[in-house]
């Protein structure tokens, strides 16, 4: 009950402090509120946990006083239709091997969880992975990873960190880019681009959640050679720009305009086709 008390008051004073933002590589100690802008969110720091950001994308990484947990934060860019398939019977994270036998439940409409047994290399034996569902799509993932003694504490953490995250508002379209969000949002479009010698297709489906599913093909080995590839990720509009952004940490940008009623991405004609993969 004191434990439950405590991590209210953290909530409360979340609400009131204001977030200070994450800088990559620095340790963080709670209770404190970080904005994490890799996340596209804020949250609070539990008192005497620690809080690290790996790399410059993440995943944001939260460890117990005692180091008898941790919390891997993400945001999920990897996955396109229900939420429910960020939560699969199965999973690999990191190295370790994730196995549910049981099936996802839901706190409320906007966090869902699933129980896992887990195998790997580490102390860990279990985990629970959350799901904290946003606006325009957007959902951040936890997961938790603990022994099967620290269940109750770890799952009281959990709840308290999904509840304290607020999602950052997006930044508001010029008014002449509204036009063209409402026209690409939910399409499929298909354009090509010049690599130097080669020019290389692009297709890409633009849900209406956010998230995207680029099929390109791209010059490697000094030119000399081409792949096809396929990649999940999200998107929005930034300035002149669409902005993709890969669940691997990297990213593609295109200029964008509508000119006489014509769609351009990266300076190539492009045209509006039906979306069978979302929406």
């Amino acid at each position: 009950m004191i434990v439950r008390t405590l991590m209210l008051l953290c909530l409360f004073v979340s609400g009131i402090v204001s977030a200070e933002t994450l800088e990559s590589g620095r340790v963080y100690t709670g209770p404190q509120k970080l904005g994490v802008p890799s996340l596209g969110a804020s949250m609070m720091l539990p008192a005497r946990w620690n809080a690290q950001l790996s790399g410059e994308r993440g995943p944001l990484i939260l460890q117990s006083p005692d180091g008898s947990g941790r919390i891997l934060a993400e945001a999920n860019a990897s996955v396109l239709g229900s939420p429910l398939q960020m939560l699969p019977e199965q999973m690999t994270y990191y190295g370790l091997q994730l196995f549910s036998p049981s099936q996802p439940s839901a706190l409320r409409t906007s966090l869902l969880y699933r129980l896992y047994r887990v195998e790997g290399p580490g102390p860990f034996t279990r985990a629970l992975v959350y799901v904290v569902l946003g606006p325009q799509g957007r959902a951040i993932v936890l997961y938790g990873f603990f022994t099967p003694e620290g269940y109750d504490g770890m799952r009281q953490t959990m709840i308290s960190v999904g509840d304290s995250i607020g999602f950052t508002p997006l930044r508001a379209l010029p008014a002449h880019m509204e036009g063209i969000y409402q026209r690409i949002t939910g399409g499929h479009f298909v354009f090509y681009q010049n690599s130097g010698t080669f020019t290389e297709r692009r297709e890409v489906w633009l849900c209406r959640s956010g998230e995207a599913l680029l099929r390109g093909v791209y010059t490697v080995a000094n030119e000399t050679s081409r792949h096809t590839l396929l990649r999940r990720g999200e998107w929005h509009l930034e300035d002149e720009h669409l902005q993709l952004n890969f669940g691997d940490g990297s990213s593609e940008r295109y200029d964008i305009r509508l000119e006489n009623n014509t769609l351009y991405f990266g300076g190539a004609q492009t045209f509006r086709l039906p979306n069978h993969t979302c929406d």
